[in-house]
C-alpha cells in the first residue's frame, strides 16, 4: 500500500486524487507545516528539504509532485496521462505548466502575505502575473473542453487544486468563465470529492 505525506489542500492533494482515480488504497500521514512537523528528524530522513508531498511506494521514496504523478499514472495505466504522441506531449507540457509555472507564481503570493506585504508594486505584479497565467488557461478552454484537448488529464486536476489557493492571495485572483467551468467540472469528479472530504477542505474556486 502507498503512504502519502500530505498537507490539506496543498499540491499533495493532486497525488491523493490521482491515487483514488487509479483505485489505489493509501495510508495518509498529515504533516502540519505550521507546527513544524516537516522539520522533525523522522520526516527529514524522508525528505531533507522538509517539503511535501512525499510518497512511499514499497522501498521507493518519491519527493517531487510532478514525478510522483507521472510514476503513479504510468504504473497504473491511467488515461489521465496519455501513453504516446502529441497527446502525451501536451499532457506533460501542461502538467509542468501547473507544477513549475503556476505553482511558483502562487508561492510568491504566499511569501508576500506571510511577511505582511498586502499592498504595493510587488503585490500588484505578483497578482498580475497569476491572472495572466489564468487568462492563458481560459483562452485555451475557449477552444476545447480541457487544457490538453478533448479529454481530462492530470494537468486539469493539478490546476484545479492550485486554483483553490486563490483565496489566500493578498489580492483577488480572476478566473474567466471557461476556467470556472473547468474548475466546477473537475472538482465535482467522485475522486476529487472523496479527497475534499478526507482532507476536510472546502472547494471555493469554482463559486
Amino acid at each position: 500500500m502507498y503512504k502519502l505525506y500530505y498537507s490539506p489542500g496543498a499540491c499533495s492533494m493532486a497525488i491523493h486524487i490521482a491515487l483514488h482515480e487509479c483505485g489505489q488504497p493509501v495510508t495518509l500521514e498529515k504533516i502540519d507545516m505550521m507546527a513544524g512537523q516537516n522539520r522533525t528528524p523522522e520526516f527529514l530522513k524522508l525528505n531533507p528539504r522538509g517539503q511535501i508531498p512525499v510518497l512511499v511506494d514499497g522501498d521507493q521514496v518519491l519527493r517531487e509532485g510532478a514525478a510522483i504523478l507521472i510514476h503513479l499514472l504510468e504504473k497504473h495505466d491511467s488515461p489521465l496521462l496519455p501513453k504516446s504522441g502529441m497527446e502525451r506531449d501536451a499532457a506533460l507540457e501542461w502538467l509542468m505548466f501547473a507544477n513549475a509555472t503556476m505553482h511558483p507564481a502562487y508561492g510568491r503570493g504566499f511569501f508576500l502575505k506571510r511577511n505582511g506585504v498586502t499592498e504595493g508594486p510587488l503585490v500588484d505584479a505578483t497578482i498580475a502575473a497569476i491572472n495572466s497565467l489564468w487568462e492563458e488557461v481560459d483562452q485555451r478552454l475557449a477552444k476545447q473542453p480541457y487544457v490538453c484537448g478533448a479529454k481530462v488529464t492530470i494537468a486539469d486536476i493539478l490546476l484545479t487544486v492550485i486554483a483553490n489557493w486563490s483565496g489566500n492571495m493578498p489580492k483577488p485572483v480572476i478566473f474567466g468563465e471557461n476556467t470556472k467551468r473547468l474548475l466546477k467540472e473537475i472538482s465535482s469528479r467522485p475522486a476529487y470529492q472523496q479527497v475534499l472530504s478526507e482532507e476536510q477542505v472546502e472547494y471555493k474556486a469554482a463559486a
